[in-house]
């Protein structure tokens, strides 16, 4: 029993004495009375030291003892619990069988997370501490530790990869038997590790080629989940040392590895060892080869079948023909009511619109004048003849909806519409004036060149001259020399310069063609000389005149060994020089 003493608070410094005091109240003496702990906290207090539980732990295992109670009418099957059972360490929890210490062993790895609630559930309340005589808590903390990991999907997946009681066996490649039953059973059992669920099943032996197929692909393409965590020989949680920890985990990481590959292996095995005994597998090579065979037969059928084609595809080009001739007359016929449909429809909506005008006086005021009536009627006129089937349709449409709303908005839609049909003509002659000027451009770039002036013939012939027939590059020479010293007195040598290549291309094209006209004669030729100091008279005389003298000396005119480039404006003496 403890004594409490109270105190009370001393006055403040500027507290003065000899004043007047008052007494209000007043402390009375304690008094002694017993305390005993008592309440629902202090139970939980002390059964978590009793236990050596946590906050945590003690608030779980009270939470299943509540919900124990509340399921306590469920009917179950309870398992038979064996005294190695009873007896199991809590310390080697890995070594233990989980479900056998929880009571689900019939449901093992098929068992939901609602089932192993409810086994946890019934193993609580059946063996709690509280009810044994001895205090003994063994099984209870390995209930404990298999709802931990039970409980947790990461952990169970864990323990499951290595059940021990899962066997991983693979049937001999040379047992006798049925098929289907021996390996049935296998792909069922591996199928419980796979990423993808539900498994396809082995199915059996009227099994169809792409459900075969796809069995295979999946199995030969198997996604697992099994890990080997709960095989690791070293245990990390106790171990302080940062460096030894990192040491022991390397270790276990490449023993989980090793092990990963090896069930790996062990399942390629089992998948390509089912693949080559499947007696459906052997049933579809013989299809194919039968298919094989039948394919070959029927191309020579086929070649046999070859004149019949012959002359059944005449007669169907001609069928063909026939039918697409009379498709051809109805599609005709149907773009023709189509376009009668379409005449109809817009005769329609404009007889609606002109409907409309008329019953609601034009869309004017009742004392509208004459000249008003014809505006609305010359604006309604451009409206009709500009739009199409679709905008008369939402024309009427738009008329019709402001018909309640009285004339004065009827009036305000048909000047909108027509507004509207101006900008569209406007735009549309603007376009079409963009694109008449730029046709204008077009053929003005493409226009003609201007023919040769006579200045530029008297230069050509000086050039022809100079430079006579068999010069080693003669008419590249020509080209030069007409453009050095032809056109303008007032051109720029770059304007010169242009047209100068263009006709150099042309001349050396032209004498590409003439060297295949090359006659060659016996007896030498005589070259024929031109008076340059002669004065040149326009091209149109010169033509007539040149005509002339050509026609008069023709039989006295030497041969050339070379055709030159004919050039419509030269003479004929010109072309000879």
């Amino acid at each position: 029993l403890k004594m409490l003493e109270f105190l009370l608070p001393p006055p403040p410094s500027s507290w003065d004495k000899n004043k007047e005091s008052k007494v209000l109240r007043s402390i009375s003496e304690c008094t002694v009375a017993p305390i005993e702990p008592v309440g629902s906290e202090f139970l939980a207090i002390a059964r978590r030291r009793r236990h050596k539980r946590t906050l945590s732990e003690d608030a779980r295992i009270e939470e299943a003892l509540r919900e124990a109670n509340e399921d306590d009418n469920e009917e179950y099957e309870e398992e038979h619990e064996s005294k190695k059972l009873l007896r199991s360490d809590p310390l080697k929890w890995k070594e233990q069988d989980h479900y056998a210490v929880l009571g689900i062993t019939k449901l093992r790895y098929r068992a939901t997370d609602d089932d192993i609630k409810r086994a946890y559930r019934r193993k609580v309340l059946k063996h709690h501490p509280d009810k044994k005589a001895n205090g003994d808590d063994s099984f209870f903390k390995c209930i404990q530790k298999a709802w931990e990991v039970m409980s947790d999907n990461k952990k169970r997946r864990e323990w499951d990869s290595c059940d021990p009681t899962f066997d991983d066996s693979i049937p001999s490649a040379k047992a006798k038997g049925d098929f289907f039953e021996i390996y049935a059973s296998v792909f069922e059992k591996e199928g419980r590790f796979s990423k993808t669920q539900p498994v396809p099943t082995l199915g059996d032996a009227e099994g169809v080629r792409e459900d075969v197929e796809a069995f295979y692909e999946f199995w030969f393409n198997f996604d697992s989940w099994r890990t080997f965590e709960m095989m690791d020989e070293e245990d990390t949680d106790n171990v302080d040392n940062r460096e030894e920890k990192r040491y022991l985990e390397r270790r276990n990481k490449a023993a989980r590895t090793k092990l990963k590959k090896e069930d790996n292996a062990r399942l390629n095995k089992l998948v390509e060892q089912a693949f080559k005994a499947d007696p459906r597998i052997a049933r579809f090579k013989e299809e194919e080869k039968y298919a094989k065979d039948a394919k070959k037969r029927e191309k020579e059928a086929a070649a046999l079948a070859a004149a019949e084609e012959a002359k059944l595809k005449a007669e169907a080009e001609q069928k063909a023909k026939e039918e697409a001739e009379a498709a051809e007359k109805a599609r005709i016929a149907d773009e023709k009511k189509t376009r009668e449909a379409a005449k109809n429809a817009v005769r329609k909506e404009k007889k609606t619109i002109k409907r409309l005008l008329r019953d609601n006086n034009n869309f004017l005021a009742a004392d509208a004048d004459a000249q008003a009536v014809g505006n609305q009627l010359v604006k309604l006129d451009e409206i009709l003849e500009f739009l199409d089937t679709v905008g008369l349709e939402k024309f009427r449409a738009r008329l019709e909806e402001a018909v309640p709303s009285g004339v004065e908005i009827l009036d305000l839609v048909l000047d909108e519409e027509h507004l509207h049909v101006q900008d569209a003509k406007a735009s549309k002659k603007d376009a079409e004036a963009a694109r008449a000027t730029t046709d204008s451009k077009t053929e003005k770039k493409s226009a003609d060149k201007p023919a040769w002036a006579p200045k530029e013939i008297a230069i050509l012939i000086k050039a022809v001259k100079q430079y006579p027939g068999g010069t080693i590059s003669r008419w590249e020479k020509i080209s030069e020399y007409v453009m050095d010293h032809g056109g303008d007195e007032n051109e720029t040598p770059e304007a010169k310069a242009k047209p100068a290549a263009s006709d150099r291309a042309k001349l050396q094209a032209s004498v590409q063609k003439a060297v295949k006209a090359v006659n060659l004669n016996d007896v030498p030729t005589e070259r024929a000389t031109v008076n340059t100091d002669a004065v040149i008279p326009p091209v149109s005389a010169a033509k007539s005149a040149a005509a002339k003298s050509a026609a008069a000396s023709k039989p006295e005119a030497p041969k050339p060994t070379m055709a030159a480039p004919p050039n419509p404006n030269w003479s004929t003496e010109q072309q000879i020089a």
